[in-house]
């Protein structure tokens, strides 16, 4: 547990040499040793954690305007030691470890088995907007430099921006069973027909103009992630051919674009259930992307169950995963800007899986039963989340479908907007 609580102490004021400054205990006669003393509340006590007991109360309590989980807004000064009976540490694993979604596992949950994002304590709290724990660690930092203990000042910017799609369907027409589905529904036969001729006249098809959006932020990080589904059924489909001729043209169209593109696994629907498949569509897009390793994905409808779909991942040797936001509604599901290692929550462990956070999805800002916004609000909001990130020098991580640059939405201006407004 001590390495837990020095990853975390480490995490907030991102300085590890300064960490030593800070204790978290309730001892007293050890607090004459630190800086700053954090006040354990009883969250981690054997007989409260992972009990109904251990969820914080609402309304939350605040110090300095932010609000907490744990403990009391004291703070007092000991001497030369600040204590703080605001207890950040627990606070801060509550939202990065995801405990919340640990506690109720068959709670809270949509059709899909995904918790809802508006029912969790963040949403409740109104602070889903804001990345908290990053709030957290500028008050740990203004504490220890009250007691002359001086921080390398972080720059407000973004430190690095994501930009990754979901390819559930590469194509609509260019498939038996698509083609089927289009007649069926007597679609318009002309765009049916210039499909079959050419890919690039296929609705789905949206990757070149995707490709120009993104490129004009050449320092940005561009992830692909690829379903690798045996056996594709329910949600699951449409499934694609990894080894097919639209499947290699897109792969050979992006690469020729973005050489250094990321191709991530876009693990199965299925997989939420039975997460012991991930290692095999791992080995899957593997062998169909024959030049690089897959060491990065994102789990299909976000539909992540943690912390055993997380364990898999990490059987799988995925260093990295992006599946960490809400479905209903944008914001900061894990409470940080910033990239973090997955603590198991049922093991109190620190593992090697690194969660980078989805800040924005298409789908969660227009959806009429997620948040249902319309362009200049879906565009506020967006800015409000971004503004944020830069306040804190966090990571950006976007989330567009191909499949939503086809339909008579605003997602193509507004993905366009957002690039355009990044680049300046």
């Amino acid at each position: 547990m001590q390495k837990i609580i020095d990853y975390i102490i480490q995490f907030l004021i991102r300085d590890e040499h300064n960490a030593h400054h800070v204790g978290y205990c309730n001892d007293k006669t050890q607090w004459s040793k630190y800086k700053v003393v954090i006040v354990p509340s009883n969250f981690f006590d054997n007989n409260i954690y992972g009990t109904p007991q251990s969820m914080p109360s609402l309304p939350l309590q605040e110090i300095e305007g932010i609000p907490f989980l744990y403990g009391t807004s004291k703070i007092e000064k000991i001497e030369n030691t600040t204590i703080c009976h605001a207890d950040i540490i627990a606070s801060t694993y509550f939202l990065i470890s995801r405990y919340e979604e640990y506690i109720n596992s068959t709670s809270n949950r949509d059709t899909h088995g995904r918790y809802f994002g508006k029912q969790s304590i963040p949403a409740k709290a109104n602070f889903i907007h804001r990345p908290i724990v990053e709030e957290y660690g500028q008050l740990l930092r203004n504490l220890l430099e009250q007691t002359g203990i001086t921080f390398t000042p972080i720059p407000p910017k973004i430190n690095h921006i994501y930009l990754t799609h979901d390819v559930d369907s590469i194509t609509n027409y260019r498939r038996l069973r698509g083609l089927i589905g289009g007649l069926l529904r007597r679609e318009n036969i002309n765009t049916i027909l210039k499909s079959l001729i050419n890919i690039n006249n296929d609705p789905a098809y949206t990757f070149p103009w995707i490709l120009s959006q993104d490129n004009l932020l050449p320092t940005a990080t561009k992830i692909y992630f690829i379903k690798a589904t045996r056996n594709a059924t329910g949600f699951d489909r449409p499934a694609y051919n990894l080894t097919g001729k639209n499947f290699k043209h897109l792969i050979k169209e992006i690469l020729k674009s973005t050489p250094n593109t990321i191709f991530g696994l876009h693990s199965s629907y299925k997989s939420g259930d039975s997460p012991d498949i991930i290692p095999d569509e791992q080995r899957l897009l593997q062998y169909a992307i024959e030049n690089q390793q897959i060491t990065t994905s994102r789990h299909h409808y976000l539909r992540s169950l943690q912390p055993n779909d997380m364990e898999a991942l990490i059987d799988a040797h995925i260093t990295d995963d992006y599946t960490m936001g809400y479905a209903d509604i944008a914001g900061f599901r894990l409470g940080t800007c910033r990239a973090v290692r997955f603590i198991n929550p049922k093991t109190k462990r620190l593992t090697s899986l690194t969660l980078h956070p989805l800040t924005i999805m298409d789908c969660s800002l227009s959806e009429p039963h997620y948040m249902n916004l319309n362009y200049n609000q879906a565009l506020s909001y967006a800015q409000t989340l971004i503004e944020q990130i830069k306040k804190y020098n966090g990571d950006l991580c976007l989330l567009w479908h191909n499949t939503r640059f086809t339909n008579d939405n605003y997602h193509s201006q507004l993905y366009s907007q957002i690039i355009k407004s990044l680049c300046l």
